[in-house]
């Protein structure tokens, strides 16, 4: 379990993780990047010794697509959008 032992992030770790994974890696950061994105912030805030909530869901407005996303603190991280633009599936953390 990648939770274990690790306290919750706040909104700003969750940012400053996404952020430097951005940083790093230019497919991350393309439109169909949400995927190694959002794992890769999961397992460096883990590194960090924090956790953040990793979702996966779709749009639900059109166009559909599927996405994923990081959460702290109940908020999006680094996502132009409002919560509801997006219907949750799974979540972890």
């Amino acid at each position: 379990m990648t939770a274990r032992g690790a306290r919750p992030a706040t909104l700003d770790e969750g940012q400053r993780a996404r952020d430097d994974v951005l940083a790093v890696s230019l497919p991350a950061g393309g439109q169909k990047g949400c995927l190694p994105r959002s794992l890769a912030t999961v397992l460096l805030c883990r590194m960090r010794g924090t956790r953040v909530t990793w979702c996966v869901g779709v749009r639900t407005r059109p166009p559909f697509a599927a996405h994923a996303w990081v959460e702290a603190e109940g908020v999006l991280v680094g996502e132009d959008a409002e919560p509801a633009y997006f219907q949750r599936f799974m979540t972890t953390g």
